[in-house]
């Protein structure tokens, strides 16, 4: 309590308020909570069946794992006709400068 007592007014009244709040938001969640029964809320009976049932999250996690199994097999052709475009552009450059070294010769004679 000692280091308390040593800091500046204006320090205290802030910690003083941040207790303030905490406490109040703690005692107004308390009383919202106890509020909230399952009773009055029609959207907490239907959270409370999904818990319990475990069935509609088991079907979502293996849509989700046939996704991401999807979204990689795409990724990796993505990659494969990458660098075939890759190829492809390369041998095409090298048959336009052979081409063109063509056009020079048949200039020239």
């Amino acid at each position: 309590m000692e280091k308390l007592t040593e800091l500046p007014p204006l320090a205290l009244v802030v910690f003083g308020a941040t207790l303030a709040v905490i406490f109040a938001v703690r005692h107004f969640g308390i009383s919202a909570g106890t509020n909230a029964s399952p009773q009055k809320s029609q959207s907490s009976a239907q959270v409370a069946a999904v818990i319990v049932d475990p069935t509609a999250l088991n079907n979502a996690t293996k849509a989700l794992e046939a996704h991401t199994a999807a979204v990689l097999e795409m990724i990796e052709t993505m990659k494969d006709s990458g660098r075939h475009w890759s190829h492809m552009a390369i041998e095409m450059d090298r048959i336009r400068e052979e081409l063109r070294i063509q056009r020079e010769l048949a200039r020239r004679t």
